[in-house]
């Protein structure tokens, strides 16, 4: 029988996750707010002392040498506030990371298995990857300008998961217990993750692009983030690893379909699904490599790949009927 006691620390422990992200989320939208003001004076200040040092005697920009800075000069880092504000956003995400994985694991002790057997478990534990992941990677990159894009979207799943998903501590069903479900759901909510965070760049990528072909005459925090061509190569490696994730995870349900059907295709609604992402990020890899297809118009197949992606996590768990019956809430 499951602990009780654990069960009652791991809801804790999740809750208090809730809770740091939330202080974390709103420090980086505070972060964000503080780039755009503070990079847009630096420039005109930078401006007109290069046009005091030419003496004001060429009134053409590029006569009087004149240079906006590009992201990353010293003269257009934010503000000592600004960076330390983002650090405390990103300890408090790694706070709030650390208290997932430790509501997950206690979790998994509670009920002596892996802690993924449900919808509830699925999104707590992939949340937990997702946001461990970025913070990995968040101060070496200097990725703080992503950390509202990803924790946002973690704190409002997890609200999602245990307000709509949640299900009581419990023993798998038959079907469930192999260790296939170690190896198979964890490359899929890898998979997952990283999808997620390429998600998130991909939608900066369209509106820094847009940004770039008709600045704006009011400047904003989008100004401060990398390059649309840089943001784009970052999606694209995301999602390939994503993708070959996803690869993994066909191939492996496939396997675990037959030890356990007897077949290792029976067309179930979430066997289709699989597929029908697997093939959407496909066609995306393709178009991507294809000369005829600029990044744009390739990057709307990848966020249609996520939001088949969301459409199976949520509507077919939910409302479809099949074998993969394990949402926990039927």
């Amino acid at each position: 029988m499951p602990s009780a006691d654990l069960v009652g620390y791991s809801n804790l422990a999740l809750y208090s996750a809730m809770g740091v992200f939330t202080v974390s989320m709103l420090l980086f939208a505070t972060y964000l707010a503080a780039l755009g003001p503070v990079r847009t004076e630096r420039a005109a200040s930078l401006r007109d002392r290069e046009l005091v040092g030419a003496g004001g005697a060429a009134r053409d920009g590029a006569e009087a040498g004149t240079r906006i800075p590009a992201p990353g000069d010293a003269a257009d880092d934010p503000s000592l506030r600004a960076r330390k504000t983002a650090n405390i956003a990103l300890s408090l995400a790694w706070l709030g990371s650390l208290l997932l994985v430790a509501s997950v694991v206690l979790r998994g002790v509670a009920v002596m298995r892996p802690p993924w057997g449900n919808m509830f478990e699925f999104a707590t534990a992939g949340c937990a990857v997702t946001a461990l992941g970025y913070c990995a990677v968040a101060r070496r990159q200097r990725w703080e300008w992503l950390g509202l894009f990803v924790i946002g979207p973690v704190l409002l799943t997890l609200g999602l998961s245990l307000f709509a998903f949640y299900t009581e501590a419990a023993e798998l069903v038959p079907a469930l217990k192999s260790v296939w479900l170690t190896i198979h759901v964890v490359v899929a909510f890898l998979a997952v993750a990283v999808f997620t965070v390429g998600f998130s760049i991909g939608i900066l990528y369209l509106v820094k692009r847009r940004r770039e072909e008709q600045p704006p005459a009011r400047r904003n925090f989008v100004e401060s983030l990398p390059a649309a061509a840089s943001l784009e190569r970052t999606a694209y490696g995301l999602n390939m690893v994503g993708f070959i994730l996803w690869t993994f995870t066909l191939v492996a349900g496939a396997i675990w379909a037959q030890k356990a059907w007897s077949s290792y295709w029976t067309w179930d609604p979430k066997e289709v699904w699989t597929f029908v992402i697997w093939v959407v990020y496909a066609a995306y890899m393709h178009a991507r490599a294809t000369a005829g297809w600029e990044p744009r118009k390739a990057m709307w197949i990848a966020l249609v790949g996520y939001v088949c992606v969301l459409l199976n996590f949520t509507v077919v768990n939910l409302f479809f009927t099949g074998m993969h019956a394990y949402s926990g809430l039927k």
